[in-house]
């Protein structure tokens, strides 16, 4: 018997359906549609345009009985059955895949048991079933070279393989305080950031006063254990929370390895009990305690892995007399299901929680739901938090909640506690959340008066991501297109070898580390 070739369309073989694939049918190219104006000699063409692709192939469906022919019939209709594209690849091009949609009636015959699949192929062309990355590691390689150079710059010699051009993924991460990119193609121009952003001056800058970059184990944290919960009167404090490192199977099966501060034991006490630990913010370049102006950026994983688990996250930040200013936290008191919410508690005269926004305490898996866990499953995580005088602001999918409260003006922020909790066996007999942890922590003042670097809005060791096919750019997790500079936008790449040029702020000299990534488009 003959080997038949293999054909997939999404998760599903079609061929181990059929007897034989036959007369496949991928044309040269797309079909063009051209719009043209009469004249007195020939035409003039108006509008070139390119449609989509149609693909198509006849097959002999596997079985010798009507009942074994009809239930691989079946089959076969409901693995086509999609109203959305899926990737459709044959076995002698294993490197391209189509994404397609089934297209018109899709004959069969009874007498020879045969038939014709017919495919439309909306984008009329093809993608590499691959993706090409190219960084310092492999560059020199056939698919480019990365070029760091004195001043700063960067350039990069790419090479498409593909027949069309394509949109690329840029990572930079810096490796020195900077305040702009520019990055130019063949294709067009984008800028980010100022390119008049200065690199020091007597003026308002910013200081780092803690990143867990440089205390992975939070040593600098230390047990307030008994102080009063900030915000909740009468929560238990006595319990233990600390670092830990485990392993765990992610909702991929995938095998991983988390690190963070995670509750270790809620303690003794009955009802509603946790533990907490707290950092006194250090002093300023000037030796000044306290931050009026305060940002914090914080990356935080949580998942109950049984419906009914519970509990408790708070990033808590207080005045020097222990007094509530504001936190940001996770609350699960679902004992049955598994909705949580994320939620926003202020200090001042209204003092508790503002606000809170319900989300599914699942690993981000179920891309279904309207509140899927697209924010603190184990990929993702970065939030942030800001107080500007009397703003308080909160970072929630894409943007910020914020609220003025004018008695919070002048209070500065002296401390950060971490508070983990849930509520004793009898109230919630699921027990705590698996998963329920601070990976990375860092916070500094803002608008210090003194001379210093100037707090440049791409700092040593930040991570700048762009998103050229659908314009996304973020910084460290956070959204940041509104750094965009107007009139420059994304660009594409060529087919073949081209250039592209990286250049920083002019007073930064060392390069940022560059990666890209890209799939080919092939006709």
């Amino acid at each position: 018997m003959s080997k038949v070739i293999k054909v997939t369309y999404g998760d599903n073989t079609l061929s181990d359906l059929f007897e034989s694939v036959t007369n496949i049918k991928r044309d040269i190219g797309s079909g063009w549609t051209n719009n043209t104006q009469a004249k007195k000699e020939g035409v003039d063409v108006i509008v070139s345009s390119r449609g989509p692709r149609n693909i198509s192939f006849d097959y002999i469906i596997k079985g010798t009985f009507f009942d074994e022919i009809n239930i691989n019939k079946q089959k076969l209709s409901s693995y086509i059955n999609s109203e959305i594209t899926l990737g459709l690849i044959f076995e002698d091009e294993p490197n391209k895949v189509w994404y397609a949609l089934p297209d018109g009636e899709q004959s069969f015959s009874t007498e020879n048991k045969s038939g014709t699949l017919t495919f439309i192929v909306p984008e009329g062309h093809a993608y590499s079933t691959y993706t090409n990355v190219l960084n310092s590691d492999n560059s020199g390689g056939v698919k480019g070279s990365i070029t760091h150079n004195d001043d700063g710059s960067v350039d990069i010699t790419i090479n498409n393989q593909g027949t069309l051009p394509t949109w690329i993924d840029l990572k930079l991460t810096n490796n020195h305080d900077n305040g702009y990119f520019g990055i130019a193609g063949v294709n067009g121009s984008l800028e980010l950031g100022n390119r008049e952003e200065a690199d020091g001056e007597t003026i308002q800058h910013s200081d780092i006063l803690y990143d867990s970059k440089n205390d992975p184990k939070f040593d600098k944290f230390v047990s307030a254990a008994g102080q009063p919960h900030p915000e909740w009167t009468g929560a238990g404090t006595n319990g233990t929370i600390g670092y830990q490192e485990y392993n765990y199977k992610s909702s991929n099966g995938q095998q991983r390895k988390m690190t963070g501060v995670k509750l270790i034991d809620p303690g003794p006490q009955t009802g509603f009990r946790g533990g907490m630990t707290e950092l006194v913010l250090p002093p300023d370049s000037n030796g000044d305690f306290g931050a009026v102006n305060f940002y914090a950026w914080f990356r935080l994983f949580t998942w109950t892995t049984v419906l009914g688990q519970t509990g408790v996250m708070q990033i808590l930040f207080t005045d020097e007399n222990d007094e509530f200013v504001a936190g940001y936290g996770t609350l699960k008191d679902d004992k049955t299901g598994n909705i949580g919410t994320v939620g926003f508690w202020i200090g001042g005269p209204n003092k508790g929680e503002w606000k809170n926004i319900p989300y599914v305490a699942n690993n981000g898996e179920q891309t279904g739901l309207k509140d899927n866990n697209t924010m603190l499953n184990d990929n993702r995580g970065a939030l942030d938090f800001f107080k500007q005088g009397a703003t308080l602001g909160f970072y929630w999918k894409g943007g910020h909640q914020t609220i003025v409260v004018p008695e919070l003006e002048d209070v500065a922020i002296h401390k950060v506690k971490f508070f983990f909790g849930n509520w004793s066996p009898n109230i919630s007999p699921k027990g705590t959340m698996t998963h329920m942890v601070i990976r990375e922590f860092w916070c500094r003042k803002d608008f210090v008066n003194t001379w210093n670097d100037l707090p440049n809005r791409y700092k040593n060791g930040s991570v700048v991501e762009i998103d050229m096919s659908s314009g996304d750019v973020s910084k460290d997790g956070i959204s940041a297109i509104t750094e965009v500079v107007n009139g420059t936008e994304p660009f594409s790449i060529p087919p073949g070898i081209s250039q592209i040029k990286i250049i920083q702020s002019s007073w930064n000299n060392i390069p940022p580390d560059v990666e890209i990534s890209w799939k080919e488009r092939i006709l």
